[in-house]
């Protein structure tokens, strides 16, 4: 009975140190799945905040490249008051242009206005900014301003003719380019996207084409600018071909 009474002590100590080993071994096993999980969770986040900042870059330029195509496509070849109309009003260069457009909003008949798109520092970040004024000559008061695109980027204009010739400057021409490329860099001068956004200016009408003139169109509205559709070329009539005698008649 004493011998019996003893071991029963013995296997109850026993049983309670295997207990303290499993419970170490899980504590052990948790904290290095833990570890593996934190891990993974961080790389996570990252990854996401990383790609949710990209998708606020690409609304971003995406915003503010779809307003400027919308003035581009109202450019206009008009030439600066008090000239010989020799050039029309479209100056640009890396990182600013300024041009005519028919928005609506300008003042008279025509609705036409100046528009000024520039790239200013605003501390460590960038602005593509867009204002507005009346056209005038030599100084116009620009107001209204909207802030196009803005970070720690930035943006290279450039001017392609109606050749396909590339240029940085635009200014002092006949004509107005035939599309404008912004290129987007990183504060490095490293490229964020791997080619220049194209941006068309598909320019048809001169300015004084848009003064209301009821049914009749006056002659000079033909076109003017790059992209401007030719004259139609007059129909040449070709002469009536003789008829051949035909062989049976007269028999």
């Amino acid at each position: 009975m004493k011998h019996s009474a003893s071991a029963r002590p013995r296997s109850r100590s026993a049983n309670a140190g295997f207990t303290l080993i499993e419970t170490l071994a899980a504590l052990a096993i948790a904290g290095a799945v833990f570890a593996v999980i934190a891990e993974f969770a961080g790389r996570t986040l990252r990854n996401w905040n990383h790609g949710a900042a990209t998708i606020a870059v690409m609304e971003m330029l995406t915003r503010g490249l779809g307003r400027l195509q919308i003035d581009l496509d109202s450019a206009v070849p008009m030439s600066p008051p008090g000239t010989d109309g020799s050039t029309v009003y479209f100056a640009g260069n890396a990182s600013a242009m300024r041009f005519v457009a028919a928005t609506g909003f300008g003042v008279g008949n025509r609705g036409v206005e100046l528009l000024n798109i520039s790239a200013k520092a605003d501390n460590d970040d960038l602005m593509v900014v867009r204002e507005r004024g009346p056209v005038l000559n030599p100084a116009t008061q620009f107001s209204d301003p909207v802030v196009l695109m803005r970070g720690r980027i930035q943006v290279r204009f450039a001017y392609r003719d109606s050749s396909g010739q590339v240029t940085d400057t635009w200014g002092n021409r006949p004509d107005l380019p035939s599309a404008v490329l912004v290129r987007v860099l990183g504060q490095d001068g490293a490229p964020v996207f791997p080619s220049a956004f194209v941006l068309p200016v598909p320019v048809s009408l001169g300015a004084d084409c848009l003064i209301e003139q009821g049914d009749a169109t006056p002659p000079h509205c033909g076109g003017t600018g790059t992209g401007a559709p030719n004259a139609e070329a007059p129909q040449q009539t070709q002469p009536p071909q003789q008829q051949r005698p035909d062989p049976q008649e007269g028999q």
